[in-house]
């Protein structure tokens, strides 16, 4: 077998591997809030500044997303931070992994495991550890989609902040979003506790 061929079988190896991890992660159960706080190396309140989408001999192709670090409730401190995920778009072909997206401008909370051997990293639990930064009546709050009183144990719901215990006592289709400030403030006083 000659080394070309060697090197092609080998790729389409750890291509199909990824193809398999990625169909399993796109299949995750519901986390709560300590369980992706758990799994999580940094946790850090961001604005996206930009994507880059490059093409690697691993993967194929990645995306490279940059922020500015705003907050800090768990890891290494540092002024900027970048998550380098599989797929994107280059050359007019796109690739999907259904990993989250980020748009340059906007603002998240990211729970960020340590990256693969490959270098690659998604948010914990793919979409469940990315919580988007959004203009709430009373300033910014985030949101993950999900329902917060599914986020947060019972037994965590009477040391809740008063805005965010407030909000859970509220209809479910209210529930989606709390207050930035005491979700930071939450989030770093379990991440102490990891």
């Amino acid at each position: 077998m000659s080394f070309r061929v060697f090197k092609a079988a080998t790729s389409i190896v750890v291509f199909s591997l990824f193809l398999i991890t990625a169909a399993r992660a796109s299949s995750v159960v519901p986390l709560d809030l300590d369980e992706i706080i758990a799994g999580a190396e940094h946790i850090v309140h961001v604005r996206c500044t930009g994507n880059a989408v490059e093409s690697d001999p691993d993967v194929g192709v990645v995306t490279i997303s940059s922020f500015v670090v705003l907050d800090r409730a768990k890891g290494a401190a540092a002024s900027t931070f970048a998550v380098r995920q599989a797929g994107g778009e280059l050359q007019g072909v796109k690739v999907d992994y259904h990993v989250p997206k980020f748009r340059a401008g906007d603002e998240y909370v990211l729970f960020m495991p340590p990256p693969s051997r490959l270098g690659l990293a998604s948010p914990v639990g793919l979409a469940q550890g990315a919580f988007s930064v959004l203009p709430g009546a009373a300033g910014k709050e985030v949101s993950n989609g999900r329902d917060f009183a599914e986020l947060i144990s019972s037994a965590d719901a009477a040391r809740l902040p008063p805005r965010m215990a407030a909000r859970l006592k509220q209809e479910r289709h209210a529930r989606s979003r709390a207050d930035l400030g005491e979700f930071m403030a939450l989030t770093r006083a379990k991440a102490v506790t990891r």
